[in-house]
This record gives C-alpha cells, sequence and structure tokens, in this order.
C-alpha cells in the first residue's frame, strides 16, 4: 500500500514537472502544475521519512 502511494506520488510528479515545462501559452495553468509538482515533491519527501 505504501509503495503504491510512492508510485503514484512520483507519477503525479513527473506529470506536472513535464505539463510544467512543456506549457508555454497558458500561464496559469503552468502555475497550477508547478505548485502541484511542489506539493507532490514534498508529499513524497515527506513519505519516505514518515512511512
Amino acid at each position: 500500500m505504501i509503495i503504491v502511494f510512492k508510485v503514484i506520488v512520483i507519477i503525479i510528479l513527473v506529470i506536472s514537472f513535464l505539463v510544467t515545462i512543456g506549457e508555454q501559452e497558458d500561464k496559469k495553468l503552468q502555475e497550477n502544475m508547478a505548485f502541484l509538482c511542489a506539493i507532490s515533491m514534498a508529499l513524497f519527501f515527506a513519505s519516505l521519512v514518515w512511512l
């Protein structure tokens, strides 16, 4: 269960990072994806420490 959670967070991290880098026209989408990327990084590191 913990491994599945980590895998899902890594998938979200990668997708949001790629969208943040690739999106040039829609700045609001880019900001939202950057926020999602930062939150998923924090969740991943927290899961490494506490789970």
